[in-house]
């Protein structure tokens, strides 16, 4: 219920914003209001980095081990439970500053219900996350746009021809030799009878 009233305020700023052109800073005085819009925000955005490209996942995995220093078999087991990509990166922000598993977080008091009020309880400053996993976001972009400008590299390449060796030589002067001595006439004379030097 608590998650329904959540999403129903998050469109009716939404809503706000986007239709009426309220700024944003007028709706987003209240720090829970804006840390709930910038967290859905970017994980929403993380999710999509995960569909846009076929090597997303994988690529989100490499960051998060190396941000946040989740282990594979806490990946496996939210992934397992098809949590969604955003999900699985606040989880692994949280599990790195407070030593939570997964498990832990989302079975006492689930964290994905109401991340505020889990951060809030657990002594975390819920700003300090927002900012961290904007952070986390802008590196995960970087990083793909880097992967896919280095796949449009490597394919302009001029590949190398390979070396056919003196065959090829050999052939490619048959084939020349070919045109120069025709088995065809070159000439053919349309006139009927013979043509004597001399003649009429």
């Amino acid at each position: 219920m608590r998650r329904s009233k959540s999403m129903i305020r998050q469109v009716c700023i939404a809503f706000l914003i986007f239709v009426l052109g309220l700024p944003l800073a007028l709706l987003a005085s209240d720090p829970r209001t804006e840390f709930d819009m910038q967290l859905n925000h970017v994980m929403s955005k993380l999710n999509r980095e995960a569909q846009v490209d076929v090597e997303g996942p994988a690529l989100l995995t490499d960051l998060i081990h190396r941000e946040f220093g989740t282990p594979d078999e806490e990946l496996k087991w939210a992934l397992d439970r098809a949590m969604t990509w955003g999900e699985i990166v606040a989880l692994s922000y949280i599990r790195a500053t407070t030593g939570r598993s997964f498990e832990t977080m989302t079975t006492n008091g689930d964290a994905r219900k109401d991340f505020w009020a889990y951060v809030d309880k657990a002594g975390m400053r819920p700003e300090r996350m927002a900012h961290s996993l904007e952070s986390f976001l802008k590196l995960a972009e970087k990083e793909r746009n880097s992967r896919i400008f280095e796949r449009l590299r490597g394919s302009r390449r001029v590949q190398a021809m390979p070396d056919l060796g003196s065959g090829f030589g050999l052939f490619q002067e048959a084939l020349d030799f070919r045109r120069i001595d025709s088995p065809r006439p070159t000439k053919i004379h349309t006139v009927p009878g013979v043509l004597v030097k001399g003649g009429q």
